[in-house]
């Protein structure tokens, strides 16, 4: 571009063009105009080539950000799916303590496995490597309106305050009256009453088992919305992925 516009400024200075002073003096014009022409065409081809490397350089960061992202998510899907399963599980213990003990059902030893389940609880353990990095950044790296949108879900927290209410509860409030009726309490392995009828006419006991309940159906509730919202964002970022 700029071998063809120094073409025609030598043209021009060529051509029949005044002699004496004021000719030397327009060639020396012509030179200088198309000196600056050319001049500011480099520039602006250079700032060009410019924008475009630093465009295509921003493009390939927002697409390792969001591949970030998408692996991230298939390791997610293995926790929140291991902790609804988890959560279920407590769930149908509990369920089978409480039918023995309101329909007054003999004790086996076989309880003692979901005594010890019933008070289970498991909180996801999310791998958000990639969104703490875009977060660094600026989400505005996202160019896909839509995909930073739904990112949002990251931000709400309300995950981590299900785990903790739980935790605070089991804790603070429950262990202090389970100690009093089990040889020891201990998720993850056998939990051996004391004495079996004492459950029965224990309201605190009855109290936390039903309280423990309604915490993994309010975790599996949630979890499962949020497995839809995640499902619903990696498809979204494979899609963006796949036109990049």
């Amino acid at each position: 571009m700029i071998k063809f516009f120094r073409k025609i400024r030598q043209q021009l200075l060529t051509e029949n063009l005044p002699t004496g002073q004021a000719g030397k003096f327009n060639k020396y014009l012509i030179y200088a105009i198309g000196e600056v022409i050319l001049v500011v065409i480099g520039i602006l081809i250079a700032l060009s080539i410019n924008n475009k490397n630093e465009a295509r350089k921003t493009k390939q960061f927002e697409f390792r950000i969001l591949k970030d992202i998408e692996t991230s998510l298939e390791g997610n899907f293995f926790q929140v799916n291991l902790c609804i399963r988890s959560n279920k599980t407590a769930i149908a213990s509990a369920n089978i303590v409480l039918k023995h003990l309101e329909e007054n059902l003999p004790y086996h030893d076989s309880l003692d496995v979901h005594f010890s389940k019933s008070l289970e609880w498991c909180t996801p353990v999310f791998n958000n490597a990639g969104y703490e990095s875009l977060k660094t950044h600026g989400r505005n790296l996202v160019t896909n309106d839509t995909i930073r949108e739904n990112l949002g879900i990251y931000d709400t927290g309300w995950m981590e305050t299900l785990g903790q209410r739980q935790e605070e509860y089991f804790y603070n409030t429950a262990t202090p009256v389970l100690t009093e009726l089990f040889e020891k309490v201990a998720m993850r392995t056998d939990m051996k009453p004391f004495e079996y009828e004492q459950l029965r006419y224990s309201k605190m006991y009855i109290s936390i088992l039903k309280t423990s309940k309604a915490y993994r159906e309010d975790q599996v509730y949630w979890h499962e919305r949020w497995k839809a919202d995640l499902e619903n964002l990696y498809e979204m970022i494979s899609r963006e992925l796949k036109k990049q």
